[in-house]
């Protein structure tokens, strides 16, 4: 969730067009109050977490965790809250066009001015934050040593505030800043052509599309070197990871190793294409869990690539898009006529942050569950021969045995007979070895498995409808009808809206 709404700053700065007049000096009260809240959000958070951390060996610690880190998710919602705040309604935008003229708003100079005040406080809750954290992993030492684990000493501040700044900030601030620089560049090389006036419009959108294209081309390149990754070195692991990868029909660039300085017990994949695709795994990731766990985490990165995820997020985006165009320009107008010219940047922020809290959080959950499914799968298979009780007999309705049509078919995941993740039910081995793999996530990251992810779950419900998937061999196969729909209701969608925004 911290990357979405770092994201959400970003877009509440750019979704304000500019007019060329010069602004109304601000108010020196306003800024105060704008910048105050932020310091005082800061120092509250710090002021409790260092008084958890000595409070580690409290009967109630972990209860006490529990209410600061949920203080801490309300602290990181506030942050981009009250960014909206400050420029709709104190001065923010017109203290930054101060400084540099209007029109120069919304290109990367503005961008980084205009965000760094909230980015700032971003930063700061990570002071907030620390002595809590280095408590905590402190007093898991004695668990790792009774496990016959390595121990590595808790990073100091600065190690642990550049692992959050590239992971959090800089994985998204530097491709985000790149598309705009190269708008940019763009709108300066058209201002030079002779274009007509009325294309104005035109070619500033493709100028976003085509600088927003080539970042997302080359941006696992640039995404790899930002986290400190290496190519993950040839050992047994590795070749089982590759015939993973080859059994499947995977096809990618490299594993990489991602070194965190071992802090972080995480994967991920990058990149659409297959030559600028990379998965990669963390140093604790690799350090503190068997090669069969590792090799069902792996399994869930795989997933993502089998199902297009990453293809589907682009539709989705491009479905708010055009939401936001429509209802949202709706809802705009509406607010206009009764606040005047806030009301349309109120409505933007309010509309922007609801369809990615609603609608954005309930798709990438649903991905998430996917790729749960089709790592548990892929293990089931690889925990068991293969046999006629693997496949059951399954009552499916026509609709899931039905050849996607030729729009559905460029999207829809089309079923790989040779792939064990697509062509079997979730059983127990494999629904046990994946929750096995997720309750070690969880242990080795200090997380606890009932806390909650907007963007994945609590570890805990994903463990859970694992294991009911695996007590009902059919219910996998709703499981799956069910994600056909979703994709289904995303293209209904996108050609619904389609349709409107052409008529209109």
């Amino acid at each position: 969730m911290s990357r979405i709404l770092i994201l959400i700053l970003f877009m509440l700065w750019l979704a304000w067009d500019p007019t060329p007049s010069a602004p109304a000096a601000p108010a020196a009260i306003p800024l105060t109050v704008f910048f105050g809240f932020y310091l005082l959000l800061v120092l509250t958070t710090g002021v409790w977490g260092r008084y958890l951390a000595r409070r580690v060996a409290a009967w109630n610690f972990h209860a006490s965790l529990h209410r600061f880190n949920i203080m801490m998710e309300v602290a990181r919602i506030m942050i981009p809250v009250w960014f909206a705040v400050g420029l709709y309604f104190l001065g923010w935008r017109s203290a930054v066009a101060n400084v540099l003229r209007p029109q120069f708003l919304p290109t990367a100079l503005g961008v980084i001015l205009g965000t760094l005040p909230a980015l700032a406080a971003w930063m700061g809750l990570w002071w907030s934050q620390y002595p809590a954290d280095r408590a905590l992993r402190e007093q898991s030492l004695l668990a790792l040593i009774d496990a016959d684990l390595p121990l590595h000493a808790p990073p100091r501040f600065w190690a642990y505030f550049l692992s959050n700044l590239r992971l959090q900030v800089l994985f998204l601030a530097i491709p985000l800043l790149l598309i705009v620089l190269g708008h940019d560049l763009l709108t300066l090389l058209a201002n030079a052509l002779p274009l007509p006036d009325r294309a104005a419009d035109l070619t500033d959108a493709a100028a976003w599309l085509l600088s927003a294209g080539g970042v997302f081309l080359f941006a696992p390149e640039i995404l790899r070197r930002v986290l400190h990754t290496e190519p993950l070195p040839d050992s047994s692991l590795r070749r089982r990871l590759d015939a993973l990868c080859h059994r499947t029909g995977i096809r990618y660039r490299d594993i990489l190793l991602w070194k965190t300085d071992h802090n972080l017990g995480n994967a991920a994949v990058m990149g659409f294409f297959p030559r600028l695709r990379y998965i990669l795994l963390s140093d604790l990731l690799l350090e503190r869990m068997p090669d069969e766990e590792i090799e069902a985490v792996f399994a869930h990165e795989v997933g993502h690539i089998v199902h297009r995820h990453m293809l589907w997020y682009f539709a989705f985006v491009g479905l708010l898009a055009m939401i936001n165009i429509g209802p949202g320009r709706w809802l705009g107008d509406l607010l206009t006529r009764h606040l005047g010219e806030r009301g349309e940047f109120l409505s933007l922020s309010l509309f922007m942050i609801a369809k990615f809290v609603i609608l954005f959080g309930f798709i990438s959950r649903q991905f998430e569950r996917q790729a749960d499914v089709y790592a548990a799968r892929t293990m089931q298979k690889l925990q068991t021969p293969p046999s006629i009780a693997d496949a059951p007999a399954l009552n499916l309705p026509l609709f899931a045995a039905a050849a996607p049509g030729p729009v559905a078919s460029m999207l829809l995941p089309a079923p790989i007979i040779a792939d064990p993740g697509q062509s079997s039910f979730v059983g127990p081995a494999g629904a046990a070895l994946f929750a096995s793999a997720l309750r070690r996530v969880a242990i080795i990251n200090n997380i606890p498995i009932a806390a909650r992810s907007w963007c994945h779950g609590s570890i805990a419900k994903r463990m859970q409808f694992i294991h009911s998937l695996s007590r009902d061999p059919n219910s996998t196969a709703r499981f799956d009808i069910l994600m056909r729909w979703l994709y289904s209701a995303i293209i209904l969608a996108l050609i619904v809206s389609g349709t409107i925004l052409a008529l209109s």
